[in-house]
């Protein structure tokens, strides 16, 4: 079998181009191999204002998801919600063209953005919720450091930020903001114990690089979710279901159980239902996570490897494609008709 991984970028496109003129896409849409085969889709964040600009990989715009959304419906794909194309994938009774929509992490741009355009097309979707930044209402630390100094890059370097060798840091270059983050993480980070100081540690910081911390924290661009709007979210048909309460996964059984219950409980608590299905976060997957799981009563757990589902797959490593900005449509309908998947596929960002 010729797989992607083995080919050029431009050998494999054309491929994949040949395949849609030839009418070799669409049979291959149509045909009984794809229909015993589950895509699930995934995404993160939907940009609320230009979020998308700097991290393409995980912030789609609108535009971008309603076109996605416009190419599953008008070329007859069937999206399912998530527990009912699981339960149908085990027993073959899948229709064609089956796609499942998945959003992983519970950003407030989902009920923002993403759950009226879901409305619009009337397209099931689950989102992978963690809980902790549901209940503690801060931006996220992680993302919100590096995202200020992105929108610092075209500041004068007036900030006072270092580089290791006391040189000003230059924040019109990605590699001068990577190499003075980590050190700001630890800054930050040695406040967690007072979470009200982390908070005003990112304002001051924020003040000095010149970025509005006002709008921040109006547009809630590095906010999860309340529990208000999950629960709401929720009553419109959307499933939240496990993506640990920490967006973390420990090694230690212990630690392990502790993050999914808590999550489990929290999302029971938002939603009034029990969620049974799990996304690993980061897509790290370690080999003792599974009788865990299993002894967790967990119904399927999904990954970052992109692949197709069938009935064999192990429904505690589901595949999933990952869809970002980088990703064309013609590569997008690859996957969709399972050209993608029958050719060995390897997610890429540059097709």
């Amino acid at each position: 079998m010729i797989g992607l991984r083995t080919v050029t970028r431009g050998v494999r496109t054309g491929l994949l181009a040949a395949s849609r003129y030839s009418g070799l896409g669409r049979f291959t849409s149509r045909s009984r191999w794809r229909q015993r085969r589950l895509l699930i889709l995934c995404y993160h964040g939907v940009s609320l204002r230009d979020e998308h600009l700097w991290h393409p990989e995980l912030f789609v715009t609108r535009d971008f998801l309603i076109r996605r959304f416009e190419i599953i419906r008008s070329q007859g794909y069937t999206v399912l919600p998530l527990p009912e194309a699981v339960a149908r994938l085990r027993v073959g009774t899948l229709p064609e063209r089956g796609v499942v929509l998945t959003f992983d992490d519970g950003f407030y741009d989902f009920y923002a953005a993403a759950a009226p355009i879901l409305q619009r097309f009337d397209f099931p979707a689950t989102v992978y919720l963690s809980t902790y930044h549901c209940l503690h209402q801060r931006p996220i630390l992680g993302l919100t450091l590096p995202y200020l100094l992105w929108r610092a890059r075209d500041q004068v370097p007036s900030h006072g930020l270092h580089l290791p060798d006391g040189q000003l840091a230059d924040l019109s270059r990605d590699a001068q903001r990577a190499t003075i983050l980590p050190a700001l993480l630890e800054e930050a980070r040695a406040l967690s114990a007072d979470r009200d100081a982390q908070l005003q540690w990112m304002e001051a910081l924020s003040y000095r690089l010149q970025v509005s911390w006002q709008d921040i924290m109006a547009t809630r661009v590095m906010h999860l979710m309340t529990g208000a709007e999950v629960a709401a979210v929720s009553s419109q048909g959307i499933d939240v279901q496990l993506h640990t309460h920490r967006h973390q996964t420990p090694t230690t059984k212990d630690s392990f159980f502790s993050e999914i219950l808590e999550n489990q409980r929290v999302i029971r608590n938002f939603t009034g239902k029990t969620a049974t299905h799990f996304c690993y976060p980061s897509g790290i997957v370690q080999p003792e996570y599974l009788p865990w799981l299993h002894e967790l009563k967990t119904t399927s757990a999904t990954t970052c490897e992109p692949q197709l589902a069938s009935a064999r797959t192990d429904p505690l490593l589901l595949p999933r494609f990952i869809d970002t900005l980088g990703q064309s449509e013609l590569y997008f309908e690859s996957w969709l008709s399972g050209m993608a998947g029958f050719l060995g596929g390897a997610q890429t960002h540059g097709t």
